[in-house]
């Protein structure tokens, strides 16, 4: 039986943790090369800008910076750095990201949805406790000012029943978005089940959601403050992919114009107007 408060399987799970750091900062860097359309096209003015695109920006651009710090400071800890301010900016930075990344499937189900405004008014609700749960947790995070032996900055401490309320509340927020997205779909087109799940990223609501049940999971056993947060890189990492090619189409798909028909007089008279036959003589007549 492993005693997971002992300090060296704390210690080996915080090099485990380091390593797994550059391997997260190569796919994310990987994944947003290959997926910058959207920033080449707005640098380009080639795609109006949108609010719909602030949660995709800011999560992907929150994400990079975040690691590459996390990826640096596991090297060498830079001179005259203040490691409380820089872990707490992490944990905050961390939290926006996920935030962001529910963010992403609410405003893919919302072009769904746009016609309800119940449900539009329910997501919306939901996305803004979403981020207070968010906010609140890193607000109850501590920073230990105490380095292990492994060299790090430091170490967080995050509240097990914040921590835990939080990730819960993200899975079912997702559970929510994925069963919204589906039914959205299905009860406006005639497809089969099966294409729908095929044809409209549905795949990608379930992949943010299973990456949410890992750090769900973990925060409820809480073993200790590493096994905490040990699962949270990883399954941000995923989330924030997924969520932001399900989120793309709803900035490359051209707004919806509405018309409303106007109806004339309920008659048989032809709308056309008939001209006299009268010759138009030239001028030099």
């Amino acid at each position: 039986m492993v005693n997971w408060q002992d300090p060296q399987v704390i210690e080996d799970w915080s090099a485990v943790l380091i390593n797994i750091t550059f391997i997260i900062l190569g796919l994310f860097a990987w994944s947003y090369i290959h997926s910058c359309q959207i920033e080449r096209a707005l640098l380009r003015r080639q795609l109006p800008f949108r609010w719909q695109m602030v949660s995709y920006l800011t999560g992907r651009t929150f994400f990079l910076v975040t690691v590459i710090i996390s990826a640096v400071t596991s090297i060498a800890i830079p001179p005259y750095t203040d490691c409380h301010y820089l872990l707490k900016f992490l944990v905050f930075s961390n939290n926006i990201v996920v935030a962001c990344t529910s963010t992403n499937l609410v405003i893919r189900t919302w072009t769904v949805w746009k016609a309800n405004y119940f449900v539009c008014a329910f997501m919306a609700l939901a996305a803004f406790g979403h981020w207070f749960t968010l906010m609140l947790n890193s607000k109850e995070t501590q920073i230990s000012s105490s380095l292990p032996s492994v060299g790090l900055c430091g170490f967080v401490i995050v509240n097990p029943a914040y921590s835990a309320a939080t990730t819960v509340y993200t899975t079912i927020f997702d559970f929510v978005l994925l069963k919204l997205a589906i039914f959205g779909h299905w009860r406006s087109s005639s497809l089969s089940l099966f294409t729908i799940i095929r044809t409209q990223d549905i795949i990608l609501y379930l992949i943010v959601l299973l990456a949410s049940v890992v750090p769900s999971i973990f925060s409820w056993l809480n073993f200790n403050y590493i096994m905490n947060v040990f699962f949270a890189w990883p399954a941000t990492c995923v989330m924030t992919i997924a969520s932001s090619y399900a989120v793309i189409p709803a900035f490359t798909t051209p707004p919806t114009i509405h018309r409303t028909p106007v109806r004339g007089p309920l008659d048989i008279t032809p709308t056309t107007v008939e001209k006299p036959n009268v010759r138009i003589a030239p001028l030099n007549e």
